[in-house]
């Protein structure tokens, strides 16, 4: 899944099963400038926020924490907190309390884009009655219209249904229209469907695509040099046909490690992993990062394309618990991207007894873009953890909720400018 916002502009320019062993080691190397962060306490009063985004909502050039108010069992509200410079408590806004037709909103994933090109950002929405309630339930997806500066009136518009609980979505122009489409993977049906947006506002589904394995971790990226938009979920890629995007999308299997994991005492955890999609080495080609947001005993990894559509795969880390949090940017601002990743402090006391530290990681790159150096800037957990330069200033800060039922929400502010 997606966990940033996009404009028209750059959606035009985009993008436990038997345990393996590694494919290597990880090495580390000195970072060219020292990396830190100032923490600040945003949200006090978050209740299950298993899907939150991001944007700047009110225009004011500060991002705003969208969020459902309410975990998968009871829904809830649609809603976002004002950023601001000081530190201190963000002020509650509402959305949406519920859809039009009733219901609550729940799911694992939100987005927030300029959906209709005005300018302003508009934000995704999840109909359903809960994961753990009944996760094969039909979801509807929706988005809101932002009136502009945040004023408070939203206009509900329909996309269209999804198979079941939303576990990830992902806003792109996939047929390079200047429109927004929208990728939707959903948990218990093990599908990802493709709802292309139509020059009349309206959206139409051109593809629905169900493989075993699929559960969570999507993110979409030109994936084969082509010059569109491709999906990576759960292990898999999605190759886009071009045209109006009804032609066969080819499926391949970048390791059936993230996608083969039949039995686990929880079985809800089976193929759960976080993909973000980037280049890493700026060649102009893709990169696919994984890692597993439930269980332990899975590295953090990148795949590399190769010129006979294999993928190759290069470890980062040999193992990190309940990694839910996986984001790749330059976060020191010396020209090389970094990786962004943690543990789940909520999922991690499962998994391994007698942990008392939960880190928030970014892994410098050293330049070879294969070994990283490891720094830990905060040791109380991360949880669907995002990146954005939430203040302006011209780098990447962290916005870091420490489990799936924390109270509290803080923003990791960048110090390097």
């Amino acid at each position: 899944m997606k966990y940033f916002s996009f404009t028209l502009l750059f959606l035009a320019c985009l993008a436990c099963g038997s345990k393996q062993q590694p494919y290597s080691g990880f090495t580390t190397s000195l970072s060219a400038k020292p990396l830190k962060f100032e923490q600040i306490q945003v949200v006090d009063s978050a209740r299950y926020w298993w899907a939150l985004t991001h944007g700047d909502l009110n225009g004011d050039g500060l991002e705003d924490i969208v969020f459902i108010e309410g975990n998968n069992d009871a829904s809830g509200y649609l809603g976002y907190k004002v950023g601001q410079l000081e530190d201190s408590i963000w002020q509650d806004v509402v959305i949406a309390q519920a859809p039009i037709s009733g219901g609550g909103f729940a799911a694992g994933d939100l987005e927030a884009a300029d959906m209709d090109g005005d300018g302003d950002i508009d934000v995704l929405a999840v109909k359903h009655p809960g994961e753990w309630m009944d996760a094969a339930a039909p979801a509807t997806i929706f988005w809101y219209e932002n009136s502009g500066e945040g004023s408070g009136d939203w206009v509900e518009h329909l996309i269209g249904k999804g198979k079941g609980a939303v576990k990830d979505m992902s806003i792109g122009d996939f047929n390079a229209d200047g429109l927004a489409d929208l990728a939707v993977m959903t948990f218990d049906e093990h599908n990802v469907r493709i709802h292309r947006h139509n020059t009349d506002g309206s959206f139409t589904m051109v593809a629905d695509f169900t493989e075993e394995g699929i559960h969570e971790g999507m993110d979409i990226g030109d994936l084969d040099s082509d010059g569109d938009l491709d999906v990576a979920a759960n292990g898999y890629t999605f190759s886009n046909p071009g045209g109006d995007l009804t032609g066969n999308w080819i499926v391949t299997s970048i390791d059936d490690r993230w996608h083969n994991q039949t039995h686990h005492k929880d079985s809800w955890s089976i193929n759960a992993t976080k993909t973000f999609i980037a280049d890493i080495d700026d060649d102009g080609a893709n990169e696919v990062f994984m890692t597993h947001s439930e269980n332990a005993g899975y590295p953090l990894a990148y795949y590399t394309r190769q010129p006979d559509g294999a993928w190759s795969p290069t470890i980062i880390l040999d193992s990190i618990p309940a990694a839910h949090t996986l984001m790749v940017y330059d976060m020191d601002l010396d020209g090389d991207k970094d990786i962004v990743t943690g543990t789940n402090r909520g999922r991690a006391v499962n998994l391994e007894r007698g942990l008392t530290e939960f880190p928030v990681h970014v892994l410098l790159n050293s330049g070879d873009h294969k070994s990283f150096e490891t720094t830990t800037h905060e040791t109380g957990g991360i949880y669907n953890g995002r990146v954005t330069d939430y203040d302006g200033d011209g780098d990447m800060d962290i916005l870091r909720y420490p489990d799936h039922e924390s109270r509290e929400l803080y923003v990791l502010v960048n110090q390097t400018k």
